[in-house]
């Protein structure tokens, strides 16, 4: 969590930061602040496919589901 907020102390437009602040928020049981964090990043990002990929975790946050699953960190980890 230090590392992202150093991040986006360092680059505050570049959201990407905040969606990986998102996931640590995610994993740590902060849904509001995962959602708002993810949030941004849709807002900003201009990838279709990850603004998809994280509009799904917001929808599913909502929803009270944990979208991270071992395989979807997995695949995180991949990427």
């Amino acid at each position: 969590m230090d590392a992202c907020e150093k991040a986006i102390v360092k680059a505050p437009k570049h959201k990407g930061y905040q969606c990986a602040r998102g996931l640590a928020r995610a994993l740590t049981g902060d849904t509001a602040g995962a959602i708002s964090d993810f949030q941004a990043y849709v807002d900003w990002a201009s990838n279709d496919h990850w603004k998809a990929k994280v509009q799904k975790w917001i929808d599913e946050l909502r929803a009270g589901k944990n979208p991270f699953t071992e395989e979807v960190l997995k695949g995180l980890l991949e990427e």
